[in-house]
This record gives C-alpha cells, sequence and structure tokens, in this order.
C-alpha cells in the first residue's frame, strides 16, 4: 500500500534498548539547549516539585523566571500540558557515556565534542534568529557556516532517540534493526564489541569531517558504517536548504522528540504474509525538517523536485528528470508528486553565480570550483497557515513513539492540533504498518486532548491494512536478502579473490569481474530493479494495443539497457529470472530465497568471466541477456533467433561464416539425421552450422580464454546461447 508519507525512515526496530549504567547520571539532551531556548518563556507560577527523593525534587522543581517550555506530555495518562524546564526536557540520560573507557573524562568524549559544534553552531543560528527578529529579509552565511549547519542537522538525526533506540545494546544480538547482519560483519571486521560502539564511531566520525577537503566524501565512506555514511551523503549532498516563517502573525511551528528525522515523501508498506511482518518496498524522501524556534523553520528539499533556474540548463534538466524517473516515478508513478511541491521556496543565492534571464550562470573569474570565500544568501520564506498546518501534521502524524511535544502558544497550537485531529486524512494519519495500536492510542489520546482544550468537532482517520506481498515485493525480499550476502562477502572476502590460483566462480565474482565493487553494488542493485519496473511497465501501459506495437516497446527498452553498464545488467537478467521461473516453475524463487547466498553458477556468470575484455560493452550485454532469456525459455524454442556468425565473439563469428559457406556448398535436402523436419531452410543451415563449429570451438578459443572457464563457455553458447542438437557434423 502506497501511502504519501510522513514516514519516518530508520532501520525498523523490533526491541527496547539496553540501558548503560553510570554511577553520576547526566542528563544528555538530543535537541540542544540553545534550540529549545527558541522555544521557551520565563515561568511564572507557583513554585513545585514533584514527588521522589530530594535529588529529584532539586531537579525538577520550578523557580519564577526560569526557562521552561510549554509541552504535551504523550506518556501521561491522559495526555496532559506541562510546563518544564528547558534542562530537562528532549533528552535522556547518560545516551553517550562510554562505559567502555576508563575515565570519566573519556567516557563523556563524545559530549565533550557535541558542546564545542554546538557552541559553534549555535552563534550562527542565534544570529539567524535576531535577524529575523529585526525584521531582514534574508541572512548572508559563509560557505564554512552553511557546511557546519548542514552537518549540525545531520546530527541532530544521527544522535536522536531513534538512533538511540536502533544502537544502545552491548551485544550484536540484542541490535533490533533490519541491517543486523551486514553491522555485525562490519563489526566482526573492525572489532567492535557492542552495536553502540558502532555510533560512537559514526558519530566522533562526522563530528571530526572536514568537509572543505577535495577526497572528504571518499573518506567518510571509508571511515564509518558504509549505511550511515551514504545516508549523511544523501543528506548533505542530495537536498538543499531553505528557511520558512509563517506568513500569518498566529501561526507556529511545533517540535516533537523526533523532528529531526522524518521526512515527506512516497511510502509503500507490505505485509509478509508468512512472517505477519510489515516492510517498507520503497520510499522517497522529497522533505526533511529542522524547527529553529515557533517562527523559524529550515527545511531541507530534494534534488528531485524541479529548480527552475538550474532546469533552465538542458542537461541539468534531463539530468533531474531521469533522477526522479528512477527514484519516484518507476516506483510510484509520474503522477506522485510532494504534498509541499507548491512551497514557495529556492535555492540559496551566492556570490558566485547571477540568476540571467532565468538562468543560473557564474560570475567572471568564477570556474565552478568551491572556495571559502563563497557566500550564500538564506531568505526568510513566508508561507501560508496551511503550509505551516501541513508541516506541523507531518511531525505529529510520527509523533506515536514520541514522548513530548514541545510548542510556543497555546492558542496556536490548539489550533494547529485540532486542524490535524479534522482534516481530511488524505495526508496522513493512517493506522498501518508495524505500529497499528500504538498509532490508534496515540490518535485516541490526541482527540481526548483536543476535547479538553475546549474543541468540538470530531476527529477523523483512516484504518487501513497492508497488502499481502506480491510476487514482486517477494523478488525485492529476495533482493535484499542477496545484496545483503553480496555485501558481507564483499566486506570479508576479496583476498578470495586475490589469493585463488584458479579464478574463483560464481555470480558474486562475475559482477566483480565486469567492474562492480563495495563502492557500486547497493547502486547497481537498486538501479537493475528500477530497470524491471520500467520492463514491467511497458506491459501493464501497452495492454489492448496490437501484440506487433507491444513487441516494438519492449525491444526498444531492452535495446536500451544494452548500453547499461553491463555489471548493472547482470543484476537486472538474474531479476528477470526469478520473477519469470517463480511463476513458470512454481516455487523457483522460494527455492531461491531459502538460501539466497548459495545459487549455483549460472550461465550469464560464465560469459560475463569469460568474456568481459574480449567484447565491446553492448555485444556482451546482448549475449547476457538473450542466453538468459533463452535459458528461461530453451524448451519452448531450441532455435535462436540470431545467427552463431552474430554472436559478438570475432573468433567463433569467423569460425560460424567458414562453416557456413561449407554447408551452403551442399544439398540440404541430402543430409539426414537434421531434427525439426518442419523448420525452414535458413534455420536449417543455422542448426548445421552451430553443429559444425560446436566440435571446433575450443581449438579456435585456446590461449585466448581461460582453461578452467572454455569447456564451461562452450556448454553455456551451445546448450543455452544458441542450442545445438546433439548430432554428429554431417559434412
Amino acid at each position: 500500500m502506497s501511502t504519501h508519507s510522513l514516514g519516518l525512515k530508520v532501520p525498523v526496530i523490533m526491541s527496547s534498548s539496553a540501558q548503560t549504567a553510570s554511577p553520576k547520571p547526566e542528563y544528555q539532551h538530543f535537541v540542544p539547549q540553545f534550540m529549545l531556548r527558541n522555544f521557551a518563556h520565563k515561568y511564572t507560577g507557583p513554585q513545585r516539585s514533584k514527588k521522589g527523593n530530594k535529588k529529584k525534587k532539586q531537579a525538577d522543581t520550578l523557580y519564577r523566571g526560569e526557562l521552561v517550555v510549554n509541552n504535551v506530555n504523550l506518556r501521561a495518562e491522559p495526555m496532559t500540558i506541562e510546563e518544564t524546564k528547558v534542562s530537562r526536557i528532549l533528552g535522556n540520560y547518560d545516551m553517550y557515556q562510554d562505559t567502555s573507557q576508563p575515565t570519566g573524562q573519556q567516557q563523556r568524549q563524545i559530549e565533550t565534542m557535541f558542546g564545542k559544534l554546538e557552541n559553534h553552531v549555535s552563534t550562527i543560528f542565534r544570529r539567524i534568529v535576531k535577524t529575523h527578529e529585526s525584521g531582514e529579509p534574508n541572512i548572508w552565511v559563509t560557505r564554512e557556516e552553511r557546511n557546519s549547519i548542514r552537518k549540525f542537522l545531520f546530527i541532530l538525526k544521527y544522535r536522536g532517540s531513534t538512533f538511540h533506540r536502533r544502537f544502545h545494546h552491548e551485544t550484536s544480538d540484542e541490535y533490533p534493526a533490519n541491517d543486523k547482519s551486514k553491522l555485525q560483519k562490519y563489526m566482526e571486521e573492525k572489532n567492535f564489541k557492542r552495536p553502540v560502539d558502532v555510533w560512537f564511531h559514526g558519530l566522533k566520525t562526522i563530528l571530526n569531517l572536514k568537509m572543505d577537503t577535495e577526497n572528504w566524501k571518499q573518506e567518510l565512506v571509508k571511515s564509518m558504517y558504509s549505511d550511515d555514511a551514504m545516508w549523511f551523503l544523501m543528506h548533505s549532498e542530495m537536498m538543499y536548504m531553505a528557511i520558512c516563517t509563517p506568513s500569518e502573525p498566529d501561526a507556529e511551528f511545533i517540535l516533537t522528540d523526533n523532528s529531526y528525522n522524518v521526512f515527506e515523501g512516497p511510502n509503500t508498506v507490505v505485509q509478509n504474509p508468512a512472517t505477519g511482518k510489515f516492510h517498507d518496498s520503497g520510499w522517497t524522501s522529497f522533505h526533511e525538517f529542522a524547527p529553529l524556534s515557533p517562527k523559524l523553520m529550515i527545511i531541507l528539499r530534494s534534488n528531485l523536485l524541479p529548480v527552475p533556474e538550474e532546469d533552465k540548463h538542458p542537461r541539468i534538466r534531463a539530468w533531474r528528470e531521469e533522477m526522479r524517473k528512477q527514484a519516484v516515478d518507476d516506483w510510484y508513478g509520474a503522477s506522485q508528486q510532494s504534498n509541499l511541491a507548491d512551497l514557495p521556496i529556492h535555492k540559496a543565492r551566492n556570490n558566485y553565480s547571477q540568476v540571467v534571464n532565468g538562468r543560473t550562470q557564474l560570475l567572471p573569474g568564477e570556474d565552478g570550483a568551491q572556495l571559502k570565500t563563497h557566500k550564500f544568501c538564506f531568505s526568510f520564506f513566508p508561507i501560508t497557515e496551511e503550509h505551516v498546518n501541513k508541516i506541523n501534521l507531518i511531525l505529529f502524524d510520527n509523533a506515536h513513539r514520541c514522548a513530548n511535544i514541545v510548542f510556543g502558544s497555546r492558542d496556536s497550537f490548539f489550533k494547529t492540533l485540532e486542524w490535524f485531529m479534522t482534516c481530511t486524512p488524505t495526508l496522513g494519519k493512517k493506522i498501518i504498518g508495524d505500529a497499528q495500536e500504538e498509532r490508534r492510542k496515540f490518535l485516541m489520546n490526541l482527540a481526548i486532548l483536543m476535547k479538553s482544550l475546549g474543541s468540538a468537532r470530531e476527529p477523523v482517520w483512516t484504518e487501513s491494512t497492508a497488502p499481502a506481498m506480491s510476487d514482486f515485493d517477494k523478488m525485492h525480499a529476495l533482493e535484499r536478502s542477496l545484496r545483503e550476502g553480496l555485501a558481507d562477502w564483499m566486506l570479508s572476502n576479496k583476498k578470495e579473490l586475490e589469493e585463488s590460483p584458479i579464478p574463483p566462480r560464481g555470480g558474486r565474482f562475475a559482477y566483480m569481474s565486469l567492474g562492480g565493487s563495495d563502492q557500486t553494488f547497493l547502486e547497481d542493485m537498486q538501479e537493475a530493479q528500477r530497470m524491471l519496473k520500467r520492463r514491467i511497465k511497458v506491459d501493464v501501459n501497452s495492454q489492448g494495443l496490437p501484440e506487433a506495437d507491444r513487441i516494438e516497446a519492449r525491444e526498444r527498452l531492452i535495446e536500451k539497457y544494452f548500453t547499461y553498464p553491463s555489471n548493472i545488467l547482470l543484476f537486472f537478467v538474474k531479476q528477470v529470472r526469478y520473477m519469470v521461473l517463480s511463476r513458470e516453475t512454481g516455487g523457483h524463487l522460494e527455492r531461491a530465497m531459502e538460501n539466497p547466498r548459495s545459487q549455483p553458477e549460472e550461465p550469464e556468470d560464465i560469459i560475463a568471466q569469460a568474456l568481459h575484455d574480449k567484447m565491446t560493452l553492448e555485444k556482451l550485454n546482448r549475449l547476457m541477456y538473450k542466453t538468459t532469456m533463452n535459458d528461461i525459455d530453451r524448451t519452448k524454442d531450441p532455435i535462436s533467433e540470431r545467427m552463431l556468425k552474430e554472436c559478438g565473439i570475432k573468433e567463433v563469428e569467423s569460425l560460424a561464416l567458414s562453416q557456413e559457406m561449407i554447408i551452403r556448398q551442399h544439398d540440404l535436402g541430402m543430409i539426414k539425421g537434421l531434427p525439426f523436419h518442419f523448420i525452414n531452410s535458413d534455420e536449417k543451415i543455422e542448426l548445421l552450422t552451430r553443429v559444425m563449429a560446436k566440435p571446433k570451438f575450443q581449438a579456435a578459443l585456446t590461449g585466448k580464454i581461460e582453461a578452467n572457464l572454455l569447456q564451461a563457455l562452450e556448454d553455456v553458447l551451445f546448450g543455452i546461447s544458441y542450442p545445438t542438437p546433439p548430432i554428429k557434423p554431417p559434412i
């Protein structure tokens, strides 16, 4: 089921976190106090304290004039609006306390590093807030300041409560997320004892990251857990930043525990009928959010969405359209749009380019290099109350696992809460996925809170069930398993390729022989999946057309695929095999899913390893594709549609051509033992050519193909690519 989310995109959490003991517990914020102060006011009520021991009374006692925030306590029954100290909200005890270190100072090293980054960024954010309050329309920041903001925003995501629940465990067996096996392999390689050590290492790596060096991206991927490193790159490089402010004086933004972890964009959830578990089968982030104050919100917008001044350049527009097609259109349909697509925002202007006739151009003397002297001008974009409500809706909709919702004024909060609870449910509020009871209880409690604040309106939401996994979703699950197996292999067994006296064979090694690596296989897997989706859509969209037109449409697309990198096409033909054979032979996919890491060698693997450096890319791709199709369908038609003399292997082409000339000098009618009496003369000549060329095949390629692959290549070519009757040469 596709929902336009509202998604919280983090690995699936399936258990509670472990707690790290500390002799002197320290309350550590995942939302810094300098940001909370933007939502705060001075306490004016009576001095009060909660029941408990003396230390707790001292920590929770409120004093007049002390900074507090308005917040909804989501864990109270019923939910209540409270005033809470800035120093005691949106945090947890000893979140970053590294108990593997011997001294207290070393144990709180990460908190100290956070403090340095926060001190630096807080000056930038205070300047932003004060500039906005003074009525200025925009603010200039340096490249270094912008990079610091981008790093800080990701840190807010990565150090938050969601990631704390994901990583804060003492053993890898307790790790609850869906990348468990990959993380365990990474921990083994890097000698990490606990999942939390991986988290601490990642936090330190990003905190120490210098984003002004030429190779910082490559160094980042090498230095930390690759999945999270790629997440940082996507967050910082594939989205641009804008600052929004409500245009109406009484509209305000809210702040939840996980504000920095949610996104807006399509998200597809399916339920596995075998396990009952829910899985994301696809998601795309159009927008992410970083509340600065009730009146300021940083929006991160995906580069998949149009940028008019850049899209005036044909090459940039074509690149953006292709990226969107692959990430969105091929998965969710071209009609899938962002609910915030009409936000009146654009990329920051700068001091090294200008917009001329609606098109971005570099200033004289600029060559595209990123310099420290560059500055960026961020406008404060006024947005309507409707847009503010839509953004708050996304935060509300993902707050079912939060402890608090912080807000500025009660009147503004009441208005946005009532809008969220009573608006039509098409934008969210779907009870679906792996937390249905949590979501239902959350919405019911918010409805009670709304009524207690004086609303007479009725809340609405949608009860929805996720569909069972289709064959395509099953194949997607297999792809995830294969990808995981390949990732494990890439991370742990590269030496096998280097040390083996005979080149090892199989799908994984075939992929590497085509140029694939641990840096590319994730992208290649995803691209192959998108290719399959496009191929399926051709059949769906051409239903009702003449069959000749449908065939032509399929062939046009496949011809385009022959120009793709061979390592991607290899994955594509394998996914076609899994999909088709599961349906045709009843259970191929299920058998493959039982043990996806130990699959038999397939013919396209042999072709890839034997011929990767002997043919042009297009010919190699054509041969791999045709061989796989024949392997799938060889029982239906033993005669290939193409000639052996056009196979793309020059030695075999010469051999086949010479044998055909000999055959044509004889009377076909005098040749006995040829099967398929019903085929025409050209087809008979082709079959005879194969029969005569087969015994001479190995001699033609001896010394040019590795000996241990030569027989296997012969079996593939004459058994699958160009099926050959088992008869003796008649001439």
